[in-house]
């Protein structure tokens, strides 16, 4: 049977990519350093490192081992924290939240789940829809804002909110309080995925014979340093991330009205037994439906 400092120590092994810098970093003599890795593949059956002149290389177990390995060691960080909720009578749930969801809306959402259930505490993890979908998977949350339906777990759409851009001041659109997906022609934009709705967007675009210049990254905290890095016009984005994201420059939102061209947010959650479900939901719900009432932002599901 192996340990759980062995699994640490092969963690190290594979983040130094030498034994030698591992067995430094670890304060270990590298024969101990050594043993224990040869014990833990002895143990596991299996042969995770490679030797190299010049240091160690996974083998695609090793990977395997290694990529699994960061959910196991992310819920063991958080052991402290969930002793510390669980000693003071209260419940931790770990909330994702992605980029462009109004922070209002969370801020409302927390308020409403303490008025009915104090002892429930957050520790709210920010990550892309992605990112959490895994997180999900290998139990490292427990509920999800996101903007992509994740197939696989349970999933409730909760609003929609209007895409837009913004712009560099000297391609900005004359007199005008919204904008067209013509008003991008001959532009550089930038958008945060070729998924969803940027597909449907650069659809219609082709589909009006509108040459745009797209450009995908992934973008959140440096988002105008990409921007402006990258040298693009304008930026395909929702008006909470806009605010953000890109205080400086002029938001318009897109003038079309259809669904699959607007933000989405679901909710996502994998396991459906736990004791405070139906009231984080519940709370989820009642703040999606308070927030329908503002036009600025938030559509009616």
């Amino acid at each position: 049977m192996f340990e759980l400092r062995q699994l640490d120590y092969f963690r190290a092994v594979a983040e130094f990519g030498s034994i030698s810098r591992a067995a430094a970093a670890l304060h270990l003599t590298q024969p101990t350093l050594s043993r224990q890795i040869a014990q833990l593949e002895k143990n596991l059956g299996y042969k995770l490192l490679r030797r190299t002149p010049t240091g160690t290389k996974l083998t695609v177990v090793g990977e395997g081992l290694r990529t699994h390995l960061l959910s196991i060691f992310e819920l063991v960080d958080r052991v402290p924290e969930v002793l510390q909720s669980a000693s003071a009578g209260g419940h931790l749930v770990h909330l994702g939240v992605p980029s462009g969801v109004p922070h209002g809306w969370i801020e409302q959402y927390l308020a409403s789940v303490a008025a009915v259930a104090p002892e429930i505490r957050f520790a709210i993890v920010e990550a892309t829809s992605e990112e959490q979908r895994r997180m999900l998977n290998t139990g490292l949350l427990d509920l999800s804002l996101m903007h992509t339906e994740p197939p696989e777990l349970h999933a409730e759409m909760l609003f929609r909110q209007r895409l837009g851009c913004v712009f560099r001041e000297d391609t900005l659109p004359v007199d005008r309080t919204e904008i067209d997906v013509t008003d991008l022609a001959g532009l550089r934009v930038m958008a945060h995925s070729s998924k969803g709705e940027e597909i449907s967007l650069r659809s219609l675009a082709a589909a009006s014979g509108t040459q745009v210049g797209w450009l995908f990254r992934a973008f959140s905290e440096h988002s105008e340093l990409i921007a402006k890095s990258s040298g693009v016009d304008a930026v395909l984005i929702g008006s909470a991330s806009a605010r953000k994201w890109f205080p400086d420059w002029p938001w318009l939102p897109l003038n079309d009205q259809r669904p699959e061209h607007w933000m989405r947010t679901w909710v996502a959650w994998a396991n459906t037994d736990t004791k405070y479900n139906d009231v984080l939901l519940d709370c989820m719900r009642e703040t999606a439906r308070v927030h329908r009432t503002d036009p600025t932002y938030v559509a009616d599901a």
